[in-house]
């Protein structure tokens, strides 16, 4: 997929280029546009803010209030009175700010009209004087023709606040309540386009050296439908973001339909035929996880039929070894010794049980097998029952060396004697004897050495440890020694495998 991608995106890359042709039917387009759509509005800003003074008021950068005006004082109320009087002063136009101080404060019962149209046009606090006077809510201030009187003296963000009191502004201003902030500062510095989200504003020039500030108003409506069918489509431009052609503050780029036509059909092809892959990738890779699934379940599900019915049959030996012990001292040596070893088996095959019951309850682990690791005082002492029981069976074939200094251990037992004991019956099993059991103690390891003199039919430990896999004179389920590499994974362990002679060795971090 990646590589799919990655190969559109060069292919498309060399087209993402604007041609000469590519920027004059752009122009074609505006020029077409302005042909065919008539404009919502134009507005002669200079009409209607008359002086330098006054345009400010389109100019978002003339709201902010000067530093020395204390923040927290509304200029528009009768409270805090004259406070911070003596900052004001020192401000440009103190004669005005000196005069609308009396007047909120309650001085004066009334400001001539000639108030307003003075400059400055706007208090050092960020507002407009006819905005503060509107605020101040004097009930002749308030007044729809009062405010549309007026509506050239407030700053051109305050008429959004207008609208929502007084309702319609009328006229152009119903236009300009609109823009937002951007678009404002767009406004102010005369940016030859500029894209809203309700309008595109196209200014027009005039030949001359008075600059003269006048925009044709085309509802965004219209420009949206009449470049639809167009190769192109338009967005205000941001700084960082690709942009095929850039106009200004406006970005042109190719729209989908047309990036696709510039894909001939065996690119196109080729892409949507490796997204198909993928799709079936994935899809058979789901399959494959449901399938693996379900087979675990199964194989849950029988270990626990084996573990449940395996209960009453041990269960009924026990007792039944229980009894015939009452009448041990009865039986001759020969039977005392098959009494034990049948003891023993039957003893091992219980405890196989309740592990594989602990397995169960362990099943959401990460691990495959649950270790119930106790610390042992002796490592010699530990494994007496499994060279005892070698030692008794085998006889000479069986030969036991012990190297290093004996110390405590913390291990499970059950689960390492399961792994020596299948360890030691293959090498009697499948290999020659003698059969050598080594074990070696260092400071922070133990190592478990099974060596026949044989010579084992298999070149690798993968090969030999895999599932079904049995030796020629095998009569078991060939899983003992995936049993064993399994387990000693899981012990955080390590096995070591040479083929001649056949030796096993497992090392333990203890």
């Amino acid at each position: 997929m990646a590589f799919a991608t990655g190969y559109f995106a060069l292919f498309l890359q060399g087209s993402y280029t604007p041609t000469l042709q590519d920027i004059v039917e752009i122009n074609e387009l505006k020029l077409d546009f302005q042909k065919k759509v008539t404009p919502r509005a134009i507005i002669n800003f200079n009409s209607i803010y008359y002086s330098r003074h006054q345009i400010r008021l389109i100019d978002p950068l003339y709201t902010t209030p000067a530093e020395s005006v204390n923040k927290t004082i509304n200029y528009y109320s009768s409270e805090d009175c004259y406070q911070d009087f003596e900052v004001l002063v020192n401000e440009p136009g103190f004669e005005k700010v000196w005069l609308w101080e009396e007047y909120r404060c309650g001085k004066r019962s009334h400001i001539p009209e000639s108030f307003f149209q003075i400059a400055p046009f706007i208090h050092p606090s960020g507002q407009s004087y006819a905005y503060l006077a509107f605020r101040l809510n004097k009930e002749r201030n308030r007044t729809r023709t009062w405010v549309r009187s007026h509506l050239r003296f407030f700053h051109i963000t305050e008429l959004s606040v207008l609208h929502e009191e007084v309702g319609s502004l009328g006229g152009i201003y119903d236009l300009l309540v609109k823009l937002d902030y951007d678009s404002m500062v767009s406004l102010s510095r005369g940016e030859g386009t500029i894209l809203t989200k309700n309008y595109l504003l196209a200014r027009i020039k005039y030949p001359g050296l008075v600059p003269i500030l006048e925009y044709r108003f085309y509802d965004r409506e219209d420009l949206d439908s009449f470049v639809k069918d167009s190769p192109f489509m338009v967005q205000n431009y941001k700084q960082g973001r690709p942009c095929f052609y850039r106009d200004g503050e406006l970005c042109w780029d190719y729209n989908v339909k047309h990036i696709f036509k510039l894909a001939n059909f065996s690119t196109v092809t080729f892409f949507v035929g490796l997204i198909v892959i993928c799709v079936l990738v994935v899809r058979l890779l789901l399959v494959k996880i449901k399938n693996q699934r379900q087979e675990e379940e199964r194989k849950k599900l029988a270990l626990q039929v084996l573990t449940h019915e395996f209960r009453t049959p041990i269960t009924s030996l026990l007792l039944s070894i229980e009894e015939m012990n009452k009448h041990f001292d009865k039986l001759d040596d020969q039977m005392q010794e098959v009494f034990l070893r049948m003891s023993s088996e039957i003893y091992r095959l219980q405890r196989l049980t309740e592990k594989s019951r602990n397995y169960l309850k362990f099943q959401e682990s990460s691990k495959l097998i649950h270790l119930n690791e106790e610390k042992y005082p002796s490592i010699a002492g530990m494994l007496d029952e499994i060279v005892f029981t070698f030692e008794d069976e085998k006889g000479d074939d069986f030969r036991y060396e012990f190297l290093g200094a004996d110390r405590a251990i913390h291990v499970d037992l059950y689960w390492l004697l399961i792994v020596l004991k299948n360890l030691i019956e293959n090498s009697f099993n499948h290999g020659q004897v003698p059969v050598l059991f080594q074990v070696e103690v260092k400071e922070k390891s133990v190592s478990f050495t099974v060596q026949d003199q044989g010579s084992c039919q298999f070149e690798s430990l993968e090969e030999l440890t895999s599932e079904f896999v049995k030796g020629n004179k095998s009569s078991g389920s060939g899983l003992g020694m995936n049993i064993v590499s399994k387990v000693v994974k899981e012990m955080d362990g390590k096995l070591i495998f040479c083929k001649n002679p056949t030796t096993f060795k497992v090392v333990l971090n203890r």
